[in-house]
């Protein structure tokens, strides 16, 4: 009996001992590819959202006074921008309609800026491969913006979210831009 259990195993295991370990395959590793930050970009309106329409969602359960306040910060603080202006190195330049041009380091350093209404902000921002993410964060609010360059290199989306202790959710939009091509 020990006999068959003993041949029976070993024949079992012999297809298993036949096959070749191979180490795992790595998969060939590429460099990441260089994203062009650089240039001027447009909004391509009907590609984003509504802003207006996405102010009223947000604030569409509040009670009538609630109501009025958040639209009214909403729309101060949070702007469906019309062009960006984009200079990158070891640092970015990043321009938003008329703003000042907010200027970080790629590291995560945070410096201060303001803007043209004399506000101050906290400004970092960090890049991984075709995002960047540039936070600011004001009195009592924080926006971040989250730039995703489309695989195209002549578009990119803008998700831009507002968070504040009061509000109960965050306000997120997004916006499309698409490269002014300079001929």
């Amino acid at each position: 009996m020990r006999i068959g259990f003993l041949l029976a195993t070993c024949l079992l295991a012999l297809p298993l001992a036949a096959q070749k370990t191979h180490p795992a395959a790595h998969p060939a590793t590429q460099p990441k590819a260089v994203v062009n930050w650089d240039g001027e970009w447009s909004r391509l309106a009907a590609q984003g959202d509504d802003l207006d329409q996405r102010i009223a969602e947000q604030v569409k359960d509040m009670n009538f006074v609630l109501r009025l306040y958040w639209k009214k910060k909403l729309q101060n603080d949070c702007k469906a921008y019309s062009h960006l202006d984009i200079l990158a190195g070891d640092s970015f330049s990043v321009a938003l309609d008329k703003e000042p041009p907010i200027d970080t380091p790629a590291d995560g350093s945070v410096v201060d800026w303001k803007n043209r209404d004399g506000d101050a902000f906290k400004a970092s921002l960090t890049q991984d491969g075709p995002t960047l993410i540039q936070t600011l964060q004001g009195d009592g609010y924080t926006l971040q913006y989250v730039y995703s360059m489309r695989p195209d290199g002549k578009t990119l989306a803008l998700e831009v979210t507002y968070t504040h202790p009061k509000l109960d959710n965050a306000f997120s939009y997004k916006l499309v831009f698409k490269r002014i091509e300079n001929d």
